[in-house]
């Protein structure tokens, strides 16, 4: 009977962590959104650990919310259902504000194009090389789990590489990508190479006055 008790406590309480929030529903799924960055997934159940392993939902691609929880979002993106729980940094943000940067209004790719093609090629293939900004890492591989980066204006940042995994990001004192430590991680340990600004352009000459 105790037992019994106890399952019936056990059920009470993973259905109160995934109560569905049609309010939420309503707003998410009427808004034309984005994903912000590669997001990648072994399975249809994924989380903000942010595991490198695994297929590619590229930036940029199309959504339609069907599902929110008080902790989860269920999306159809590229011909995929993937439900995205926040399980790890529910302490550090609330949900709605992890939702709204990963599912985004403004199209990232439009920025993206703007970059030197080393920078593209980089975020295509879902790499983190030296000299890069924050916002291409972020771009490129996702944001870190908040539970043990909370803020990324950190000097250093940790990803897991799989479920065992980890590997860290570090930015130098001009906000770029100074070194990958762990391996295996995601680059080819192909620093971008410096953007030299163009040469001012030729005056012409000025015609003598007689």
């Amino acid at each position: 009977m105790k037992r019994f008790a106890l399952f019936l406590v056990l059920v009470g309480l993973v259905g109160c962590r995934h109560r569905p929030s049609p309010e939420l529903l309503r707003e998410y799924s009427s808004r034309s959104l984005v994903t912000c960055c590669n997001i990648h997934y072994e399975t249809q159940e994924i989380n903000d650990a942010n595991y490198y392993v695994g297929a590619t939902l590229p930036l940029g691609t199309p959504v339609q919310v069907q599902g929110v929880t008080d902790d989860s979002v269920t999306f159809l993106g590229d011909g995929h259902t993937l439900t995205l729980t926040h399980q790890y940094g529910k302490d550090q943000e609330p949900m709605r504000q992890y939702l709204d940067k990963i599912l985004v209004a403004d199209d990232p790719k439009a920025r993206v194009a703007a970059y030197p093609r080393a920078v593209q090629d980089a975020i295509r293939d879902s790499r983190v090389e030296r000299g890069m900004t924050r916002e291409q890492v972020i771009l490129a591989i996702g944001y870190p789990p908040t539970h043990r980066t909370p803020s990324i204006d950190a000097s250093e940042w940790l990803y897991w590489y799989n479920h065992w995994i980890t590997y860290k990001v570090q930015f130098g004192s001009d906000g770029k990508v100074a070194n990958v430590v762990g391996r295996p991680a995601p680059t080819q340990d192909q620093p971008i190479p410096a953007e030299v600004p163009p040469p001012p352009a030729a005056k012409a000459p000025t015609k003598k006055k007689h």
